[in-house]
């Protein structure tokens, strides 16, 4: 669970956009993980329902849409980082402190909606999210773009 201040942490948002990024955050990422552990769970079902392995594959396919281990890899990746970025530990690169990352939210939050289906319950506060993190960084490339005409 993220709080307004681990939101604000990169000093980028005011505190009534970092409250409502840390409210629509916690109503929403259970419901991503829910989605995200379901596909993991139908991916490795599958994998293991057919016998599939990367082998079986063609070269040129691999990392293709049709390599289930490359999708079952990207789910688990994406999975992982909403978890660190719920706990306030995600890290951008190696170098980077650990914190909630707006920009890498914005990205997780648009992968999960890629993976729902229409079974899928509680899809308003993920698109709400997505909505909010779309305005806050749409926001952020206009003051980056201003900044950069003005020097």
């Amino acid at each position: 669970m993220i709080t307004a201040a681990t939101v604000r942490g990169n000093g980028r948002l005011d505190d009534i956009t970092a409250g409502q990024v840390a409210d629509l955050w916690n109503a929403a990422y259970p419901t991503m993980r829910t989605i995200l552990t379901a596909s993991i769970d139908g991916f490795r079902a599958r994998i293991q329902r057919e016998g599939w392995t990367q082998d079986a594959l063609p070269k040129t396919d691999w990392g293709s849409d049709k390599d289930l281990g490359a999708k079952l890899a990207r789910l688990e990746g994406l999975r992982r980082v909403l978890g660190q970025l719920d706990r306030g530990t995600h890290r951008g690169c190696t170098r980077s402190p650990g914190g909630f990352s707006l920009t890498s939210a914005y990205w997780s939050v648009r992968d999960v909606l890629t993976v729902t289906t229409i079974n899928d319950r509680g899809l308003a506060d993920v698109y709400q999210l997505a909505s909010l993190l779309a305005y806050v960084q749409d926001a952020i490339a206009r003051e980056r773009l201003a900044a950069n005409r003005a020097a």
